[in-house]
């Protein structure tokens, strides 16, 4: 009767943090879908209106994000559940939060460059397409990320899961083959200003960067995984 007694808080204790955490997640889920938009303003020569509405609503997003870690961190301080042990998510979501203030960076830098030079910058209809594929991956990347801290695949013991074959690691490979790509047709472009070829190879190369980060942060987070649950293991055969 006295362990039902004590379930019970803690079951809705157990809840509320994971209401909190996808709460948390949709908020990074949108800064990235902000970060799509923003490099498809950039890539079509949208309006410096419409590329600083982009950069202020990124800073929005990333205030929410913030806000919400913050609930997640003060829930989880005293929190103990059925393991007796706390959430070890902290970490993984601090690192998930440096990328979104990445992102939020680059989108900035895309309003500047917009303000600065207005329709008159330059990136050849012919890369369009493929600078697009690009931040498709990226983005994608990151999602895979995101989705892979949800509660049930990793805040409460489970091992994580992978949805098919393709994961964080498969679109940063992606990402990586399309700006190799992308920066070869670039520099290789004579009919482009010397530093208007080093520019576009300069934004090809920061987008790609998002997908790296998100591949570190996933690798880091798999491995802290792994050893969470084999010491969980070992103290459980003894």
């Amino acid at each position: 009767m006295d362990t039902q007694f004590h379930a019970v808080p803690a079951l809705a204790s157990r809840r509320s943090l994971e209401n909190d955490l996808d709460r948390l997640l949709d908020a990074a889920t949108e800064a990235t879908a902000i970060f799509r938009a923003a490099v498809e303003a950039y890539l079509t020569a949208g309006s410096e209106s419409a590329c600083w509405s982009l950069a202020q609503r990124i800073s929005t997003q990333m205030c929410t994000v913030d806000e919400l870690q913050q609930r997640f961190a003060t829930g989880t301080r005293d929190a103990t559940f059925e393991s007796g042990t706390r959430p070890g998510m902290i970490e993984p979501l601090n690192a998930v939060t440096g990328l979104l203030r990445e992102m939020r960076r680059q989108i900035t830098a895309f309003a500047v460059e917009s303000g600065f030079s207005g329709d008159a910058r330059e990136v050849p209809a012919y890369l369009v397409t493929d600078l697009q594929e690009l931040s498709d991956a990226v983005c994608a990347a990151v999602d895979e990320l995101i989705e892979g801290c949800r509660p049930c695949m990793l805040l409460w013991g489970q091992p994580m899961c992978v949805g098919g074959d393709l994961g964080v690691s498969w679109y940063e490979s992606q990402a990586d083959r399309l700006s190799m790509q992308l920066i070869k047709q670039i520099l290789a472009d004579e009919a482009l200003e010397l530093k208007v070829r080093l520019h576009l190879a300069q934004v090809v190369e920061e987008v790609d960067r998002v997908a790296d980060y998100a591949e570190r942060v996933d690798t880091d987070l798999r491995a802290g995984r792994m050893a969470g649950l084999a010491t969980r293991a070992s103290r459980d055969s003894h």
